[in-house]
């Protein structure tokens, strides 16, 4: 049945991107949403029948499932300093001043990450044109263009939580949300609360369908001013946060601060520029500057 819904999904995917009638584009949206929402509710019903393990159940469940490695970036210096790269199963909060280049960096990451598996972008910042700038300039290779998938639209926190289940259903691992700013809720919630209510959930879909979710976030003017580092909004972020990093612009020069760091609890602070961004680049050896972590 799931895999009969998985294909019916599939097949109104193709549908709507070819229907040119705006009524029948809205009528194919609508049934696939509508699939979506049955395929979410199934796989949640699978979910729930396997909760409440005993130790020796968890213990057997965890064994089971394969062996991953840790992920690579194509990113040196952000390699070496995780020991590796990334595992799976993370929610990794990315904040910094405005034209620190965060979307620039993160861009880079999954491009260079879907060399070798699907990533998805959901891209709420920039209109599709400037995008697709941002996206030449990288010169992308054939695999590039067809793994890495690109969403512009799913900004609603609970349709964005359904999508990534959806995606991570299919085996996906990395995605990247920009930013937290533009995620909305339909709660009436004061802004503190919707912000640490988004954080929550967003922590919590990491661990459960163990994938890596990277949040552009931002940091408030004071804090900027005083160097401190810190995520605007709910102080429930960096407790949610598997990963803590801020992207500090120093004259030209970058540094990339990790404030916690529940993988290895290893922190550090490493100078980056767009040459660190390429995944051709050699092994460069990681310098750890604690003092400069606040």
């Amino acid at each position: 049945m799931m895999e009969q819904l998985k294909k019916e999904i599939f097949e109104l995917k193709i549908k709507a991107s070819k229907e040119t009638d705006i009524n029948l584009i809205i009528k194919a949206q609508k049934s696939l949403y509508k699939k979506k929402l049955e395929l979410l509710d199934m796989i949640h019903q699978t979910e729930e029948a396997r909760a409440g393990l005993t130790a020796r159940e968890l213990i057997a469940k965890v064994q089971a499932m394969p062996t991953l490695p840790k992920f690579e970036t194509g990113m040196c210096k952000i390699d070496a300093a995780f020991l590796g790269g990334f595992e799976t199963g993370l929610f990794i909060n990315l904040a910094g001043e405005s034209g620190a280049g965060k979307t620039t960096l993160l861009i880079n990451m999954l491009a260079n990450l879907s060399e070798g598996r699907k990533t998805v972008f959901f891209n709420f910042e920039m209109g599709d044109k400037l995008f697709v700038k941002k996206l030449k300039e990288l010169k992308l290779n054939d695999a590039q263009l067809d793994n890495l998938i690109i969403d512009s639209s799913t900004n609603n926190i609970d349709n964005l939580i359904m999508e990534i289940e959806l995606y991570a259903e299919e085996g996906i691992k990395f995605f990247a949300i920009d930013s937290k700013m533009k995620i909305t809720t339909t709660t009436g919630d004061k802004e503190y609360q919707q912000i640490s209510n988004m954080s929550k959930e967003l922590a919590r879909l990491s661990a459960r369908k163990d994938v890596v979710i990277f949040l552009i976030n931002q940091m408030n003017e004071q804090d900027i001013k005083d160097k401190r580092l810190a995520f605007k909004g709910s102080g429930d972020q960096k407790y949610d946060s598997d990963i803590a990093l801020f992207l500090v612009k120093e004259d030209e020069q970058r540094k990339l601060i990790c404030t916690k760091n529940r993988m290895n609890d290893r922190l550090f602070s490493i100078d980056l520029d767009l040459a660190d961004y390429s995944s051709n680049g050699g092994m460069i050896e990681t310098t750890y500057e604690m003092a400069n972590v606040l």
